[in-house]
């Protein structure tokens, strides 16, 4: 699915090739300044915002990820998963999709983000002993209603959706996964 079909989405980075890191292959680079789906300006800040938010990972304007998040840190903290991937403890999401990304940017294509967020609504939220209040997002709705509206149209989940379309990793990616845990493990 081409991203232009997207009528909610709005771009807000680009991801390039980064050459002086020692150990990350990507990075990041996030738009000077965001401009919602309907073309209104929004401030920085909606990159740190902790609303949920629902991400978009595109190569050469073909949807590749659909994903989404309410990590506090807003869609930078999203997505530093991505980037920082070949350092610490990465799941092997984060890590495989770092290195696909790698390899589609070695290929010459470009790698964009895009974000769909929500507005909080008051709900009734329940605990152990009583109920109340509060504002919450629906962002996990947000995100399955993305996927499903995807695989209506294309008939499966978005090819890095790997866990939806109950998929393994590629193996070249399992076992650079493996080493890389093996050899951290050992660097202890």
């Amino acid at each position: 699915m081409n991203i232009k079909d997207v009528k909610t989405a709005f771009k807000i980075a680009d991801v390039v090739l980064d050459k002086k890191h020692k150990q990350n292959h990507i990075k990041i680079n996030f738009l000077p300044e965001i401009i919602d789906e309907r073309g209104k300006k929004l401030e920085k800040s909606i990159l740190k915002n902790n609303v949920g938010r629902v991400y978009i990972i595109v190569v050469d304007r073909i949807i590749k990820k659909i994903g989404g998040s309410q990590s506090k840190g807003g869609i930078k903290a999203t997505l530093s998963f991505y980037q920082s991937a070949m350092q610490g403890g990465p799941s092997l999401r984060s890590y495989g999709i770092h290195l696909l990304i790698t390899e589609v940017l070695k290929k010459d294509k470009t790698v964009e983000i895009y974000m769909i967020t929500s507005q909080t609504v008051k709900a009734a939220v329940k605990g152990l002993f009583s109920e109340e209040k509060k504002d919450t997002n629906v962002f996990k709705e947000m995100e399955n209603k993305c996927k499903e509206d995807y695989k209506k149209i294309e008939g499966d989940f978005p090819e890095w959706n790997y866990q939806e379309r109950a998929a393994p990793w590629p193996k070249k990616i399992h076992k650079s996964y493996v080493k890389f845990l093996t050899k951290r493990v050992k660097n202890r």
